[in-house]
C-alpha cells in the first residue's frame, strides 16, 4: 500500500493511455489533455517506476519490457475500479464511456450505421472508437485489453474469449449478366472465369478454395482486394466472378449484375461478437452487446 501513496489515479489513467497508444501525442488526444501535460506525467512515471516505459527508436515509440508487463494487469485493475464506481444502477443515458470495437469493412457496412443511430438515441454521451483489423489482430487486442468488442468470422477463438453469433450469412456469386444469362452457372462455367478474392490476407487459405481443393478443382484468382464493399463493383462490364457473403453486397447493386448461388457447397458464415472473459461483469459492456444484438435483429436477409 505504501507504493500507492506515491501516485494518483490520474497518473495510472495516463500511463494506461500511453501504453495503449504508444505515442505521447495520441495519448494526449485520447485523454483530452495537452501534450506537455502528458509528457510531464510520463517523466513522473519514469521516475516512479525507474524505467523509461516508452522508448523512441527510428522515429517510433516502443514499450520497454516493464511497460509490456504492466499493460495487461493495469488494464484489468482500471477496469475493476471503473466497475466499482459504476456499481450504482447502470443507466445508458448517463453513460459517458468510450468503447473500442473492431471489425472489417464487411461488418462495418452492416452494423455501424445502425449501432451509431441506436447509441445517439439511447446513450448520447457514449464515445465509440471503431477500428479495422484482421482476426489475429483483433483477438490480440482483446487479450491485451485495448479492445472491448471484436466482430468477424472466427474459426477457433482463444478459450479466454467469449463468443456470441450476431447473425448468419450465406455465400453468393456475382457476375455480369452477359456471362450469366440463366441466373446460375455450372461448375465448368464458373471455373472458366477469372475470379475476385475479397480478403485482407489473400495468400492464406480461404473456405472457397478449401472446398474446391476437396473436389480436385482450382480457380484462377485474377484480382485480390481487401475491401468487400468495393469488390462488388468489379464484375460489372468484365468477365470476373466475385463470391462473397450476401450481406456484403449493397442494396442498390447494379441491375447489370447477376447474383446467384455458387455451384459448390460453402458453409454459412457465423458473424460473431467477441469479448474477453474478464469483462463478464462489466454492466456497460453487457448493455452494448445487447444493443448490438437488438440493432441486428431487424436486418436479417430472408
Amino acid at each position: 500500500m505504501n507504493n500507492l501513496k506515491k501516485l494518483d489515479l490520474n497518473q495510472l489513467v495516463t500511463l494506461h493511455a500511453l501504453l495503449r497508444e504508444r505515442h505521447v501525442s495520441r495519448a494526449a488526444v485520447s485523454l483530452h489533455r495537452s501534450q506537455p501535460a502528458v509528457s510531464h506525467t510520463l517523466n513522473q512515471l519514469r521516475e516512479l517506476f525507474q524505467d523509461p516505459l516508452l522508448i523512441r527508436r527510428q522515429g517510433q515509440y516502443q514499450l520497454s519490457s516493464k511497460a509490456e508487463a504492466l499493460y495487461a494487469p493495469l488494464t484489468q485493475a482500471l477496469g475493476q475500479l471503473d466497475d466499482l464506481i459504476a456499481q450504482q444502477d447502470f443507466r445508458p443515458e448517463n453513460c459517458a464511456r468510450r468503447f473500442n470495437i473492431a471489425m472489417s469493412d464487411y461488418g462495418a457496412a452492416i452494423l455501424c450505421a445502425k449501432l451509431v443511430r441506436y447509441l445517439r438515441a439511447n446513450a448520447p454521451a457514449v464515445n465509440l472508437q471503431i477500428w479495422q483489423g484482421n482476426r489475429e489482430e483483433m483477438q490480440s487486442k482483446l487479450q491485451e485489453g485495448s479492445l472491448d468488442l471484436a466482430f468477424g468470422v472466427f474459426a477457433a477463438p482463444d478459450y479466454t474469449l467469449r463468443t456470441q453469433t450476431v447473425f448468419t450469412d450465406i455465400m453468393v456469386s456475382v457476375a455480369d449478366k452477359q456471362y450469366c444469362t440463366e441466373g446460375k452457372m455450372s461448375m465448368a462455367d464458373w471455373l472458366s472465369h477469372p475470379h475476385i478474392l475479397a480478403s485482407m490476407k489473400p495468400y492464406e487459405a480461404n473456405e472457397i478454395d478449401r472446398q474446391l481443393q476437396l473436389l480436385n478443382y482450382r480457380r484462377r484468382v485474377a484480382v485480390s482486394i481487401p475491401y468487400w464493399q468495393i469488390a462488388s463493383q468489379l464484375p460489372q462490364g468484365t468477365d470476373l466472378i466475385l463470391t462473397v457473403a450476401q450481406r456484403a453486397l449493397p442494396d442498390n447493386i447494379s441491375e447489370s449484375l447477376q447474383v446467384f448461388v455458387p455451384p459448390l457447397a460453402i458453409a454459412p458464415l457465423n458473424f460473431q461478437m467477441l469479448w474477453h472473459q474478464r469483462s463478464d461483469g462489466d454492466e456497460a459492456l453487457s448493455w452494448l452487446r445487447d444493443a448490438v444484438m437488438e440493432v441486428c435483429q431487424g436486418s436479417v436477409i430472408d
